[in-house]
């Protein structure tokens, strides 16, 4: 059914009405607006862009961006603009955007080989997208599972984003490298405290918080399904984002329910150890002391135990 759009203003060319759609906080009079620039300009890149940013349906979308990548692409030829010059034409820029679109489109509707081509492209570019195109790019490797290639990428990046500190500690835990994923973690944790926390549902999404807030529930929303590549890599790295969480004072009143779940973890004797040394309720403080006496370097104390008496 087509929707009634005469309650806005839809007078002007195609590059004015795409010009308010940016500048409109109502979706609808957004979607009035590049609807309208689309009967205009059917092939308007920019129109296609928004449009596909305006629908719900991953399928959808994916459609919407393979057409207009394919306009682009073959307007950037005629154009005879190189690749490598992408990031400083008008007109390549928008084709990066789209790009990066299809690229977590693809990633979400399971074309990964796709999606990891896209994202390969992309980091080809300097791009201002807060690291999104790195992270994704990581997402992907983790996703395939590839995590020697992972931690190959991670000591050549010099782009320290929260995707390289999470991939990167992932990958060492699945490659046995415990000592070395301990170490990791606590680096990804400091980057940014609130993530893990997110990332396991333990805080609901923000409302109202700062940008770097909402980019860091993003970001967790992204990465939350890291943490199912094995059952010991779930329940470690809940270990560690627990521990925290109780000597941080984030839990409040599930502070002891908590503890609960951190003791059937195996991680009740770092609690206790802890928690007598650290008397700074400051995040930062926190976490370099955790990191300094090696926590979560081992399987704890409890876990240990249970292990010995499983193996008598």
């Amino acid at each position: 059914m087509k929707k009634n759009y005469k309650k806005f203003d839809l007078e002007g060319d195609a590059d004015e009405l795409l010009d308010r759609a940016y500048e409109s906080e109502d979706e609808a009079e957004v979607e009035a607006l590049v609807e309208r620039a689309l009967e205009l300009e059917p092939d308007n890149p920019e129109a296609l862009l928004l449009r596909a940013d305006l629908t719900d349906d991953d399928e959808e979308r994916l459609s919407i961006l393979r057409g207009a990548l394919e306009a682009v692409r073959v307007v950037l030829k005629d154009m005879e603009v190189e690749p490598e010059d992408f990031a400083e034409d008008e007109l390549g820029l928008v084709y990066l955007a789209l790009l990066q679109r299809a690229a977590f489109t693809f990633f979400s509707v399971g074309e990964d080989e796709e999606a990891l081509h896209a994202a390969e492209e992309l980091l080809r570019y300097d791009l201002e997208d807060n690291g999104a195109s790195r992270n994704l790019y990581y997402r992907i490797l983790v996703e395939k599972g590839e995590w020697q290639r992972i931690l190959d990428a991670t000591e050549q990046d010099v782009d320290h984003q929260l995707g390289w500190a999470y991939s990167r500690l992932a990958a060492a835990f699945m490659l046995g490298d415990r000592p070395a994923a301990a170490r990791m973690f606590w680096d990804a944790v400091i980057m940014s405290p609130n993530v893990p926390f997110y990332m396991l549902g333990y805080f609901p999404e923000p409302e109202g918080e700062s940008e770097a807030e909402e980019e860091d529930f993003n970001f967790a929303t992204l990465y939350a399904d890291v943490w199912n590549a094995s059952r010991d890599l779930l329940n470690w790295f809940s270990r560690g984002v627990i521990l925290f969480g109780l000597l941080s004072g984030r839990f409040g009143e599930e502070q002891d329910s908590m503890l609960e779940i951190l003791t059937s973890l195996g991680g009740r004797a770092e609690y206790d150890k802890m928690s007598a040394l650290i008397m700074d309720s400051d995040d930062a403080a926190i976490i370099e002391t955790l990191a300094a006496h090696h926590c979560l370097a081992a399987g704890g104390a409890e876990e240990e135990e249970n292990h010995e008496k499983r193996t008598q």
